[in-house]
């Protein structure tokens, strides 16, 4: 299941609604389910297609009192592993599937319940998102190593790569660290637009190391 095929993604799908919490698709979050109605989404989700999505709480609200408590474009998750403990929590790792807008709540308690409708990236000039692509996937691997952000073996994933949003994504997921500028770039459909942003925290990132 990836961004290009969102006819796999459900029409409805659970929220676990989280501060500053970013999932892009491509990347991976590991989450602690602990909370009775988190464990009772769980429950759902796994009896389903083992899907959720992480709803980033819109900051100065009350999340549990607020029609609209969560940013609209999200990601939808997939369950790919979930160890439930004798205490009732699990641990869980989510993976991210697609970009999906929130049009409404079909549910609120004890869990919501959204539903959802795919927001695929967009690419306009395919030889500019190219050169961009390689541009951000030779900066990461200059991030590559013993205490720096990336893994080798992520960067051998990131080079094998061949999709621009895919290599947008991964990359996001793993250098950004600012919750607002995570979202923004989850927001923001172009694939070209998301590269050159990365481009540019990356280079920043640089610049700091030397």
């Amino acid at each position: 299941m990836t961004e290009s095929d969102p006819a796999e993604i459900p029409d409805t799908v659970p929220v676990m609604v989280l501060g500053g919490a970013t999932l892009f698709p491509h990347g991976y979050m590991p989450l602690f389910i602990f909370e009775q109605r988190y464990r009772d989404m769980l429950s759902y989700a796994l009896e389903r297609e083992r899907m959720l999505c992480i709803g980033h709480a819109l900051p100065g609200i009350d999340s549990d009192e607020s029609e609209n408590p969560v940013h609209r474009i999200t990601t939808v998750g997939l369950i790919r592993a979930c160890v439930t403990h004798d205490d009732g929590t699990s641990h869980l790792m989510l993976s991210g599937l697609q970009r999906v807008e929130i049009l409404g709540w079909e549910q609120h308690s004890p869990f919501r319940i959204a539903t959802i409708v795919p927001q695929p990236s967009r690419i306009e000039d395919l030889d500019a998102v190219a050169s961009a692509a390689l541009e951000v996937v030779d900066l990461s691997s200059r991030l590559c190593g013993d205490g720096k952000p990336m893994s080798e073996q992520l960067r051998e994933h990131l080079t094998s790569v061949k999709d621009p949003a895919a290599i947008s994504d991964v990359v996001a997921q793993t250098f950004l660290n600012c919750p607002e500028e995570r979202q923004q770039l989850l927001e923001t459909l172009t694939v070209e637009d998301r590269l050159n942003f990365l481009s540019g925290r990356l280079s920043q990132l640089l610049t700091k190391e030397q």
